[in-house]
């Protein structure tokens, strides 16, 4: 065998050696690839998960809700009792308009009588005064 044979056989070996390799990289690779996808996948999976136990928490507080909402509106007055306080309370409010109108008709009165009463006061004061001069 001479250089030639030699180096055609090494160089041949060398593109079997060097094409296995480079399959069993890319084999690799591949695998990798499908472990990486399934990793994202159960990350995604787990957030799902947790997103949805947020949910079911969220339902939860959603039915505390409404029952806390129930109990208020069985308190609650109804159309009837608040239909009843709101007639009662005009006619106070009319009771109260009514007297203070009266009781203003009395202050004119008597502010009337008071300043009355002043005038001549002072008219007797002015005479008994300029008589006494």
């Amino acid at each position: 065998m001479d250089a030639q044979e030699i180096l055609a056989m090494a160089d041949e070996r060398f593109e079997r050696r060097l094409t296995e390799e480079s399959a069993a990289i890319r084999q690799e690779i591949a695998t990798l690839r499908s472990e990486m996808a399934t990793r994202a996948e159960t990350q995604a999976l787990r957030e799902d998960v947790n997103a949805i136990r947020q949910t079911m928490a969220t339902r939860a507080e959603t039915e505390a809700i409404r029952q806390e909402m129930t109990a208020l509106r069985g308190a609650m007055a109804t159309r009837e009792e608040a239909t009843a306080l709101r007639q009662e309370m005009t006619a106070g409010f009319s009771r109260l308009e009514r007297q203070i109108a009266e009781s203003r008709v009395d202050i004119i009165k008597w502010s009337f009588l008071f300043w009355t009463g002043q005038y001549f006061v002072i008219i007797g004061f002015l005479l008994v005064f300029l008589r006494a001069r």
